[in-house]
């Protein structure tokens, strides 16, 4: 593959500090330039690249491929203006703040992916192989809980975190994730109901029901809130046992348990896969970049999950604000 040059939008701490890091360890990547609002030139004297000070109408430089970091509801000039250049774009996740815009976007080019990192965890996949093989029978019931409290401290009254059209809530910023994750496990997922609290025309948490669209379908519980701190876990009750984990880390342990038994066990795994985060970020943009190598165009509908905004539209449509 020869040399990407790849331009870096948004000074974000995720970008500082796994994007950049990785992407200056990378054979046949070098570092365009760094567009950032805040004091690119910092940023970019360590990366030994150029610095462009983002404004209000800033075009920026083609490059191979942009990495967009900027918070979602600010992004999309950016998104369209590397469409018309023929750029490969990857984006940290949400890919769009709502689904028409989404696939308004996807429409311009097909060169677009987004950063869904999960779906290259250790536990992702070895809870996909698990389902997949049906060694322990079909799957009756799934539960999904998840919750951290966020507080505004410190950010300003004008912030784009305080404008829904710009950030969205729980759904779009942490949800997202495990989305992604139930996409990537089930080909058909569907809305039966959803109660979402709203607060500030924020949703802040989410009790959701999902039912899978096959023969044997089952149904799945999830939770999710920023009003309390819930430990991360995902439950498969199967036909006889159960397995529990937690989905939001990459290495999670598997507990195993017969359904009428309190003892558990731990099921073995195979690290074939991300089991820290920065090796789901370099799997991530390993992928990536052999796609990008070996065709002209992606499949942008599965790169940018376009299913997982899908869901959250439908989620938002069964929780509207009666």
């Amino acid at each position: 593959m020869s040399i990407m040059k790849v331009g870096i939008i948004g000074g974000s701490n995720i970008a500082t500090s796994v994007h950049l890091p990785l992407l200056s360890c990378m054979d046949d990547i070098t570092i365009e330039y760094i567009a950032a609002r805040k004091n690119p030139k910092i940023l970019a004297k360590l990366y030994d690249t150029k610095p462009i000070q983002i404004t209000e109408n800033s075009s920026l430089p083609e490059c191979d491929i942009a990495l967009i970091t900027i918070p979602v509801g600010v992004r999309n000039e950016y998104l369209y203006q590397f469409a018309k250049t023929d750029s490969y774009v990857l984006t940290e996740k949400p890919f769009a703040i709502d689904l028409e815009t989404h696939q308004n976007i996807l429409e311009l080019s097909n060169r677009f992916s987004c950063n869904y990192e999960r779906i290259f965890f250790n536990t992702t996949q070895n809870i996909k192989n698990i389902i997949s093989s049906e060694i322990f029978g079909k799957i009756k019931k799934i539960s999904i809980s998840e919750g951290t409290v966020y507080g505004k401290t410190g950010i300003k009254k004008n912030s784009y975190r305080n404008d829904p059209k710009l950030s969205g809530g729980f759904l779009n910023e942490s949800a997202c994730h495990t989305l992604s994750q139930l996409n990537f496990l089930f080909d058909h997922l569907n809305v039966e109901s959803a109660n979402i609290i709203w607060q500030d025309n924020f949703d802040i948490e989410s009790s959701i029901v999902f039912n899978t669209d096959h023969k044997d379908s089952f149904i799945i519980e999830y939770l999710g809130t920023n009003l309390k701190n819930i430990k991360p876990n995902f439950t498969i009750i199967f036909e006889e046992i159960k397995i529990e984990f937690n989905h939001i880390v990459p290495d999670s342990i598997f507990t195993i348990s017969q359904l009428n038994s309190n003892e558990k066990f731990t099921l073995q795994q195979e690290n074939k896969f991300a089991t820290t985060f920065p090796e789901a970020y370099y799997l991530k943009w390993h992928d990536f970049l052999n796609k990008v190598s070996s065709s002209s165009k992606l499949n942008s509908e599965f790169e940018t999950s376009l299913k997982t905004t899908q869901l959250i539209s439908d989620i938002f449509e069964k929780g509207a604000k009666k």
